[in-house]
Order: structure tokens, then C-alpha cells, then sequence
């Protein structure tokens, strides 16, 4: 009865409340995927060193590892919006300096506080989803948001590509600043609190009128859930997938292409917006066939893709042998990204959800942290095939032990 009364006061992704926040995705993924692009260009060209601009993602890594975490315990006490528009209007206020600086140690301090906002934003908006979605819809309403941010991806390498080449790359973070103050507008102006307590007092204060004793229903500890095999595999897959993602695709990608392909800006661009691409073609069948089959039959050999994908950017001479290397990377982000996060929400305590959320998210930090780093030293000495090769074992390693240790967590035919 709790979670059918729940559906009805709760707006929906999919519902006409839903669309804001939707909104709010593709506009953050625009402004992000123009940055995305020119971060670790940026930053080489004024340090013309890979070990440098893989030590600034890492830390980058490491403050929202850190602000991950408070930012969902904040949320469970003083709501979704605020926490929300606060990062937004962080990450727009930093990235819109980064215009005027041309030093790397300026660069890495915008960029260090810019990434809490980053972190404020990502880990509420995660929450809003898991508040908006059941078990039963969990994989689409997550695929919509990967879908929407996907499209703003496609859209701003494409855009930060051709503004670097008109103007330069500053001029590339300051696009990523609009987004940002858009994305804080719409999200105080257009969508609602989701935060689950205001429900509970709503109803506590209507039986308290009422003469009514309200029930409160005993809540599984957060800790003992941590602590639990389903979770352990979680963290595992997590940081492989984040490393993946994010530490080696969108950070050594486009210096490897850059060194060792020949490739441009506009090149470089254009193979980010390509594998967007493929990713957001196959974000939505993909969380229908979690809905409908399992988190783990789509996470499981996304994983396994991710490490050919790799192998393949061990490869890479030029544009065509990247390419290949961005589509199946495509592929694969689209299998273990929505997965990966549906299964994360499905663990998750409905009265703490914010803060387990919050926890989560500092493992996908992680990821990014040690992802970078490590294949940052072993460039450095050994070569970019070297550092590609390695991430390709550590994602097969972790598709194994999803495999092996990870309980399937998708709400069973009949259960409420």
C-alpha cells in the first residue's frame, strides 16, 4: 500500500512533471560535452604533458569523491532543488573563468571547485530519478536520462569543436558556463521537490488530524546494504566502468588520437559526437531489455565490450582505426552506464536514498580518480598501447565478477 500511494502523489520521468528535469539533462550534457572535449586539450597545450592533464582529471576525480557523498546526505535533509541548483551555479561561475586564465595552476583550481559542482549536480539528479522511477520502469527512466545527456554530448563536442577552431579552446568553457546558469533557472523556476520526507510529513500531519497514530515501517540499514555482496559487486563494476568511461575514453582518448592518429580538434570532435551517438541510438532499447530481462544480462557483456573497446584504442593510427574504437565504446557505454545506475537505485533505501546515492557516487569518483592516474604512469613509461591494454583486462575482470557475485536485482513478476 505504501509504494501505491507513493506512484500517486510522486511526478513521473515520463509525466508532464518529468519534462523539466529532462530538459535539464540535455542542456547539462550540451554545455558538459563542449567541455569534455576541450579540458584535456586545454590543459595539455599549456602544460605539453600527459602525466599532467591525467593528474588534474584524477583530482578532479578526488574532490567529487568527496562532495559526492554530502551532497546526498544533504539532499535527504534539505531537498533535491537545492542541492541542484547549487552545483549548477558552481560549475557555471568556474567554468566561466577559465575564459580569462591561460595558467595551469588557475585552470586546475577553477576546474577543482567546478568539479564539486559537477558532483552537486550529478549525485541529485541521480536521486531525482530513483524518487521519480519504480522498479518496475527503473531501466527506462534511467536510459532517458543517459538519452537526453547523450544528446547534449552529441551536440556540444560538435559545437566545442568548431568553436576551437574559430575562436580557441577558453572560448569552448564559456559555452559550458551558459548551460550551467540555464540548467540552475530551469530547475528553481520549473521542477518540483521530489525529496520523500516532505511525502511522510504530509501524511503524518493528515493522520495526526485525523486522530490517527501514524505508522512508521521499520527501514533496512543503509549500512548493512554496503556491506552486503550486492553491493560489493556494484563498487567493483562501478569504478570499471567510471575508469572506463571517463578516466581513459574522454581523457586519453583525444591526446591519443591527437599523438599518435595525427588527428584535430575538429577530428577528435567529431569521434566523441560519433560514439555519443551510437550510445544514445541504444540507451533506450537497452533499458527496456533491463526492465524486462535483468540489470546483469546487459551489464555483464557491456563490460566485456568495454575491454574490445580498449584493445581497439591500443590500435589506433588514424582516423578510421578510431572509428572503430569509438563505436564500440559507443556500444558498450550504452549497455553499462544505465545498467550500472539502475542497479546502483534499485539498492538504495527509499527513506535514505539521497546518502546511499551519495556513497555510490564516490566510488564512480574513484573510477575517474585511479582511472587517469594509472594509465597516466603507465603512458609514461610504457606507451599508450601499454595503458589501453591494461584497462581492457581490468574491464573483463570486472564483467567476471558481476558475473559470478552480483545477485540480479529487478523487481520479480507480482511484486509491489
Amino acid at each position: 500500500m505504501q509504494d501505491l500511494s507513493r506512484r500517486k502523489r510522486h511526478p513521473g520521468v515520463f509525466s508532464r512533471d518529468g519534462l523539466p528535469i529532462v530538459g535539464t539533462f540535455l542542456i547539462w550534457g550540451t554545455g558538459s560535452g563542449a567541455q569534455t572535449l576541450a579540458r584535456p586539450l586545454f590543459a595539455y597545450a599549456i602544460t605539453d604533458s600527459v602525466f599532467l592533464v591525467t593528474v588534474l582529471i584524477s583530482t578532479l576525480a578526488l574532490s567529487r569523491m568527496i562532495s559526492g557523498p554530502l551532497t546526498g546526505y544533504l539532499a535527504d535533509h534539505w531537498g533535491r532543488k537545492p542541492m541542484a541548483v547549487t552545483g549548477a551555479a558552481v560549475r557555471g561561475i568556474a567554468s566561466g573563468l577559465v575564459f580569462f586564465t591561460d595558467s595551469f595552476p588557475a585552470f586546475f583550481a577553477l576546474e577543482f571547485i567546478g568539479a564539486i559542482g559537477v558532483s552537486m549536480w550529478q549525485t541529485t539528479s541521480q536521486v531525482i530519478v530513483a524518487d521519480m522511477s519504480t522498479p518496475e520502469n527503473r531501466g527506462r527512466a534511467v536510459a532517458t536520462r543517459n538519452t537526453t545527456l547523450r544528446l547534449g554530448q552529441i551536440i556540444g563536442p560538435l559545437l566545442g569543436g568548431a568553436v576551437a577552431g574559430l575562436f580557441s579552446l577558453q572560448a569552448v568553457f564559456f559555452i559550458n558556463a551558459v548551460s550551467k546558469f540555464i540548467v540552475m533557472i530551469v530547475t528553481w523556476r520549473m521542477v518540483k521537490e521530489t525529496k520523500p520526507e516532505l511525502e511522510a510529513e504530509n501524511a503524518k500531519s493528515a493522520s495526526t488530524s485525523r486522530g490517527a497514530v501514524p505508522q512508521v515501517e521499520p527501514s533496512v540499514s543503509m549500512w548493512s546494504i554496503m556491506a552486503s555482496r550486492s553491493f560489493a559487486a556494484l563498487a567493483l563494476t562501478t569504478i570499471a566502468v567510471t575508469m572506463m568511461n571517463q578516466g581513459v575514453f574522454m581523457t586519453l582518448f583525444p591526446i591519443a588520437s591527437k599523438e599518435v592518429g595525427g588527428l584535430d580538434p575538429a577530428q577528435i570532435g567529431t569521434l566523441v559526437a560519433i560514439a555519443s551517438t551510437i550510445t544514445l541510438l541504444f540507451s533506450l532499447p537497452n533499458g527496456v531489455l533491463v526492465d524486462r530481462w535483468g540489470r546483469k544480462r546487459s551489464l555483464v557483456p557491456g563490460l566485456v565490450l568495454a575491454g574490445g573497446a580498449a584493445a581497439l584504442l591500443a590500435l589506433v593510427v588514424d582516423f578510421h582505426t578510431a572509428l572503430q574504437a569509438a563505436v564500440v565504446f559507443g556500444l558498450a557505454q550504452a549497455m553499462t552506464q544505465g545498467a550500472n545506475q539502475t542497479y546502483a537505485m534499485d539498492l538504495a533505501p527509499e527513506d535514505r536514498r539521497g546518502a546511499f546515492l551519495g556513497m555510490w557516487s564516490s566510488f564512480q569518483s574513484f573510477g575517474a580518480f585511479i582511472g587517469p592516474l594509472s594509465v597516466g604512469i603507465i603512458v609514461e613509461v610504457y606507451g599508450f598501447s601499454a595503458a589501453f591494454y591494461s584497462v581492457a583486462v581490468v574491464m573483463v575482470l570486472a564483467g567476471l565478477a558481476m558475473g559470478m557475485f552480483g545477485p540480479e536485482t529487478k523487481a520479480q513478476p507480482g511484486s509491489s
